[in-house]
């Protein structure tokens, strides 16, 4: 699947980011390579469990203050027609949740307002987001966060492939940039790729292609909370991998570690403080 970013909150006056990275999927073509197939069932959903981990480490007058968040969404996909020339999938919310332990203390549990929930979103063959309007009208609140909605969570579930067949051992480059908006929180992140195919492995009777990728680029945020304007910018690094089922047409495991370094200003106050993001996710298919 493709690089992808995973997205954010701001807990207690800190700021804490989920952001995961997903790469590049295939599918099988004539002549010793592979091409980019999103083939979602529409007659089978299929689950997915995220769980992510973040330290967030601030220097704040010299002092470090740790936050750490855990995250889980779980969620099935399946496909529920074409729009035009593009793919309309169905996501249905089974779980979602997340803890923060800072020296603030303890905060967080399962969002039980959510499950249940169900949207659609729509994506060009190549998995570039069209429309995620129905993710972003679904809002609840994270304990200690605020408000947040869906489309922080799915404008980069699924990747952006290339458009030309590839096979093993080819290397390509991708560029994408993703916008979301809450209520208080505006995030975009540009992330440079550099993706290749490792190889074509059997896993559980499904011929599925490895792929690897490096990741480069920037964030930017702006928050508004508790009456404060706060802005958090920094270019972050990282890698991913994930198995892909080229038959079967969807990702089977992705996985990825992301480490930004970066400042967050907080204008009204005159400061600006040293932030290090370190983030890894697990993202696979459960029965």
């Amino acid at each position: 699947m493709k690089s992808r970013l995973i997205k954010s909150f701001f807990t207690t006056g800190l700021l804490v980011i989920f952001f995961g990275i997903c790469p590049y999927v295939l599918s099988q073509t004539a002549g010793g390579t592979v091409s980019l197939v999103y083939n979602y069932p529409a007659d089978n959903a299929i689950r997915y469990l995220t769980n992510s981990t973040m330290a967030q480490i601030m220097d704040i007058q010299g002092q470090t203050m740790q936050t750490d968040v855990n995250s889980a969404l779980g969620c099935s996909v399946r496909s529920v027609g074409k729009q035009d020339n593009n793919l309309k999938l169905e996501i249905l919310i089974d779980t979602l949740g997340q803890t923060t332990n800072s020296p603030m203390g303890y905060a967080g549990g399962a969002i039980q307002e959510v499950q249940g929930k169900i949207f659609n979103i729509v994506v060009t063959p190549e998995g570039k987001t069209v429309d995620i309007s129905e993710a972003a009208s679904l809002t609840f609140n994270v304990e200690g966060s605020g408000e947040s909605n869906f489309a922080q969570y799915i404008s980069e579930f699924f990747p952006v492939l290339p458009s030309k067949p590839v096979a093993v051992g080819d290397v390509w480059n991708l560029l994408d940039s993703i916008t979301t908006k809450s209520t208080t929180i505006t995030s975009k992140t540009v992330d440079n790729t550099v993706n290749k195919l490792e190889g074509i492995e059997t896993l559980n009777g499904m011929e599925c292609a490895k792929i690897s990728t490096t990741h480069s680029g920037k964030m930017t945020m702006s928050i508004q909370s508790q009456g404060m304007d706060i802005y958090l910018a920094g270019p972050f690094t990282g890698t991913s991998e994930c198995l892909f089922a080229i038959k079967e047409g969807y990702f089977i495991k992705q996985t990825s570690s992301t480490k930004m370094t970066g400042n967050l200003e907080i204008a009204s106050q005159g400061m600006t403080l040293p932030i290090v993001i370190d983030s890894k996710a697990v993202n696979e298919i459960i029965k």
